[in-house]
C-alpha cells in the first residue's frame, strides 16, 4: 500500500501529462488546407492609347507624279496640287481626280487674283491710266470658273473636245490682262507674277487631262 503523499504525488503527474497547457487553443484543421498557398489577385493591365489620327493632307503620291510627269514643270505642278484640300469622299484619287484638284488650284489662284486687281485699282496710289487695264484683268479672272464649269461639265459628258477647248480658254483669261498693259508700254504690269501663275496652272491643267486620257493627245 502507497503512502498517501506518494499516492497524491502520482495523481498530479498524471493530470498534468494529460491536460493542455495553460493558453493554449485548440483549432480544428481544415481537411487539405494545410500549406495551401492563396494566389494574388489579378490587376487588370490598362488598354494602350489610342493613337490620334493624322490630319489627312492632299495626296502627293505616285499616282500625282505621274500625271503631272508631262508638265512643264512638274514639280511646281505637284506643289500646287499638294496645297489643295482632299477631294470629299475619301475616294482613291485617280486620273481626273488629279485633274479635279489641279483645277481648283486654278480657281482658288483667280479668285486671289482677282480680289488684288480690284484691291489695286481701288488704290489712290495706283497710276490713273492702270486703273482701266486692272479693271480689266478683274473681269478675265471672273471668266476662270466659268472655264472650269465647262470644262468639268465636259468632262463628266466625256466630251474631250470641249474639255480641251475650256481648258485652254484659261490661258486665254490669263492673257487678256496681259495684252492689256502691253498696249500701254508706260505701264508696268502689277499682276504680271499672277498672271505667270496662273498661266503655268493653267497649262497642268491640260498636261493632267492628257495624261489622264481626257482630251486627245496633243500633236
Amino acid at each position: 500500500m502507497r503512502p498517501p503523499l506518494v499516492a497524491c504525488f502520482a495523481v498530479l503527474l498524471a493530470a498534468a501529462a494529460v491536460a493542455p497547457p495553460a493558453g493554449a487553443v485548440c483549432v480544428p484543421r481544415t481537411p487539405g488546407a494545410a500549406g495551401k498557398i492563396l494566389a494574388p489577385a489579378k490587376v487588370p493591365t490598362p488598354p494602350k492609347p489610342t493613337p490620334p489620327k493624322p490630319t489627312p493632307v492632299a495626296p502627293v503620291g505616285d499616282i500625282v507624279k505621274a500625271m503631272c510627269a508631262k508638265a512643264d514643270d512638274p514639280k511646281f505642278c505637284q506643289d500646287s496640287i499638294a496645297k489643295q484640300p482632299p477631294l470629299p469622299g475619301g475616294k482613291k484619287l485617280d486620273g481626273p481626280g488629279v485633274l479635279k484638284l489641279a483645277m481648283n488650284a486654278v480657281r482658288a489662284k483667280g479668285a486671289e487674283a482677282k480680289k488684288m486687281a480690284l484691291a489695286l485699282a481701288a488704290d489712290p496710289k495706283t497710276p490713273k491710266l492702270a486703273v482701266g487695264p486692272l479693271n480689266d484683268c478683274a473681269e478675265s479672272y471672273d471668266d476662270v470658273p466659268y472655264s472650269l464649269d465647262g470644262a468639268e461639265k465636259a468632262i463628266a459628258a466625256g466630251d474631250q473636245y470641249t474639255t480641251n477647248t475650256m481648258l485652254s480658254t484659261l490661258d486665254t483669261d490669263v492673257e487678256t490682262c496681259e495684252n492689256g498693259f502691253q498696249e500701254r508700254e508706260e505701264l508696268k504690269n502689277p499682276m504680271a507674277k499672277e498672271d505667270a501663275e496662273l498661266g503655268q496652272l493653267a497649262s497642268d491643267c491640260l498636261a493632267i487631262a492628257e495624261a489622264a486620257g481626257l482630251i486627245a493627245p496633243s500633236s
